[in-house]
């Protein structure tokens, strides 16, 4: 048999398999039961068609027209630019798994190169989920940063120092390490201050390091003001279970720890319950807290220490390029490895906020 018959053999096995563990167990599959904040996010995928950047329109301003009036009382008729344009750029994650052609003739039997080729489909979606993962919350490292999306940071930032609560957080920053407020963009690209565009800042409450009974009441506060609420309808007719809500809430590993002493402690007056803390995800007002590892390490470019950040994924969500959701290639030889051909795995999105008052909030020991 001709070499070039044994390497078109090899490719069909490579990509016929391929396809096959891909379709049944694909990305977002595989990610539902190992990355929480990506499922969280991800499942809420828009997918849109053309365009080299998302834009949407939102008002910001108003016009004052509506009024009670007297009978006979003039119409007020005034014309005011009262929108602003929402935009957002693509970016692009990649990844990809290889295989060898002598791979196939080590591996004898169809069920020996299936597992082969799945080790190495899942150790892809592994890669390509962490890239994802510890993106999703940051921000590019400075303007011509243009690989890094503009995630959850990029419209969720600091707001004023020792606040109690408000809309604040007028200017993300760039994740570059420095931490001061000169290294600012505008999210979404829409200048925004206390004087100018003041409806486009995120609610930000500075808990100042204060990881007590006070962050409750920081979170509470939060959580009214935004109408954050957990899911009112049931899922199943019996009842045995709530509707996925919209709302989620984020943190780290010490504030939810602090959390459920917090709920243990309040238990000692009114008897155990060991589904309200340990061993469980615990929930404010019915939204889980979910853990998320990135904000383990403090950031003061970006979120500052411990902080708990509120996401209305109504609002906030990944837009992704129609025909790119995790687009699968055709296999390809690589350059001076004659033996060696590669399939790639790629994503061309975006993050967008739709609402930036009212989805999303942060608080969050404040950075400098």
């Amino acid at each position: 048999m001709s070499d070039d018959v044994l390497h078109e053999q090899a490719v069909d096995i490579f990509k016929g398999t391929f396809q096959d563990v891909v379709k049944r167990q694909p990305f977002m599959t595989w990610v539902y039961s190992n990355y929480r904040l990506l499922n969280s996010l991800w499942n809420g995928r828009m997918k849109i068609g053309g365009g080299k950047y998302i834009e949407r329109p939102i008002t910001l301003k108003d016009e004052q027209n509506a009024q009670h009036r007297g009978l006979w009382q003039k119409d007020t008729h005034n014309v005011v630019n009262i929108n602003e344009n929402i935009r957002a750029d693509w970016v692009t994650a990649s990844s990809n798994v290889s295989y060898n052609v002598i791979e196939q003739a080590e591996n004898q039997g169809g069920a020996q190169i299936y597992d082969v080729i799945e080790s190495k489909v899942n150790n892809m979606y592994r890669e390509l989920a962490d890239e994802m993962l510890e993106n999703a919350p940051t921000t590019p490292t400075s303007s011509s940063d243009k690989n890094t999306p503009k995630g959850i940071h990029g419209w969720c930032t600091y707001g004023t120092d020792g606040s109690t609560g408000g809309w604040t957080g007028y200017s993300p920053r760039y994740n570059d390490g420095d931490g001061t407020s000169a290294d600012t963009f505008n999210a979404g690209n829409i200048a925004c201050s206390s004087t100018s565009n003041a409806r486009w800042a995120n609610y930000y409450a500075d808990h100042d390091g204060d990881l007590d009974e006070s962050l409750l009441v920081l979170l509470d506060r939060a959580t009214r003001k935004l109408n954050f609420e957990g899911p009112q309808h049931p899922k199943s007719l019996d009842n045995t279970g709530r509707e996925a809500g919209k709302f989620s809430l984020y943190s780290n590993d010490n504030v939810i720890g602090t959390i459920n002493l917090l709920y243990a402690k309040s238990d000692d007056q009114m008897g155990y319950r060991i589904n309200s803390h340990f061993g469980y995800e615990p929930q404010f007002k019915g939204m889980p807290l979910q853990y998320v590892q990135y904000y383990d390490t403090a950031n003061t470019s970006i979120f500052g220490t411990d902080p708990i950040v509120g996401i209305n994924h109504s609002l906030f969500y990944p837009l992704v390029l129609s025909g790119w959701d995790f687009k699968v290639g055709k296999p390809r030889q690589r350059d001076e490895q004659h033996l060696v051909y590669t399939i790639d795995v790629d994503v061309r999105y975006t993050y967008l906020c739709e609402n930036r008052q009212f989805g999303m909030f942060m608080i969050s020991q404040r950075g400098a």
